[in-house]
């Protein structure tokens, strides 16, 4: 050959291009996250909902809001804890071990006990502007979550799978963010909630109240009356009346339908939806 500068490199062969190189592990999708999610979180959410209900049940706590709230709390900090321990040292918690993927820094080394605690505390993050900050990952190449950015982590996959597994990920996954969905539309707007319902029972008892004003009115002078002032002056403490309707009922909602004979009063309560709620007086012949 005429070109003396040709030269010959065995080792050349097989080696990947600039453009082929490794890029590190592969990023560990969506579905497989979520599904890890769900298994990891269920049995804090049945154990705290479960518990709760017997100790009521047994009479080691009444019911309140504030009550439930508070056992919630000690749930949350369970699995905060648990979350923690197991995302930190290079260990996995149920959920991740069987859906095959891992929780790093962003540089590939293992999360830090601290790392692991804010990343999981960041979850509540994620959660709260409608788990955008879980959506997150649908968006991006490295499939990052807004709780992996604020602690500085990224969850990769240690196991290819199948085709028929990944479709199965995928089916269940979505079947599973379905049923929350549906769940999550139900409690928050078509079914009331605790609260919801206190504000209810507390509107409907203040209108009975008032109720019974009327049955007082009706003793002393014969017949019901529309003034509302006239019916609080029976109690001695307008100021205490006009307070609770203030405190309970939605303002101007309350109405009371009288011909002197027959009354019924009406109300909103103070719940988003503004339920009404009526009591009205019995006819008698």
């Amino acid at each position: 050959m005429e070109n003396d500068n040709f030269q010959f490199n065995p080792a050349a062969i097989g080696s990947p291009s600039p453009d082929n190189e490794p890029q590190g592990p592969v990023p560990a999708g969506f579905n497989e996250r979520f599904l890890a999610y769900v298994i990891d979180a269920s049995p804090f959410v049945l154990g705290a909902y479960v518990t709760f209900s017997i100790m009521v049940k047994n009479g080691v706590v009444q019911y309140s809001y504030a009550a439930e709230n508070k056992w919630k709390l000690v749930w949350i900090t369970a699995y905060l804890i648990y979350e923690t321990f197991l995302s930190s040292g290079g260990r996995a918690t149920l959920g991740k071990y069987l859906m095959r993927i891992r929780v790093k820094n962003a540089d590939g080394s293992d999360l830090s006990f601290a790392k692991a605690f804010i990343r999981s505390f960041c979850y509540f993050v994620s959660a709260a502007p409608l788990n955008m900050g879980y959506i997150m990952a649908l968006f991006n190449t490295n499939k990052r979550a807004l709780h992996d950015y604020l602690g500085g982590s990224r969850v990769i996959s240690i196991k290819e799978r199948s085709d028929w597994a990944d479709g199965l990920v995928l089916a269940v996954s979505w079947a599973l963010m379905a049923m929350l969905t549906v769940s999550w539309i139900n409690q928050n707007f078509l079914r009331m909630g605790p609260e919801e319902k206190r504000l209810v029972a507390a509107a409907q008892s203040t209108i009975s109240k008032v109720a019974k004003l009327e049955e007082m009115h009706k003793m002393m002078y014969g017949g019901y009356t529309e003034d509302m002032k006239r019916l609080a002056a029976l109690t001695g403490n307008p100021a205490a009346v006009r307070n609770e309707i203030i405190r309970n009922i939605n303002i101007n909602t309350l109405v009371i339908a009288t011909d002197g004979r027959a009354y019924k009063i009406s109300a909103k309560a103070k719940n988003w939806r503004k339920t009404e709620v009526s009591v009205q007086s019995v006819l008698t012949r």
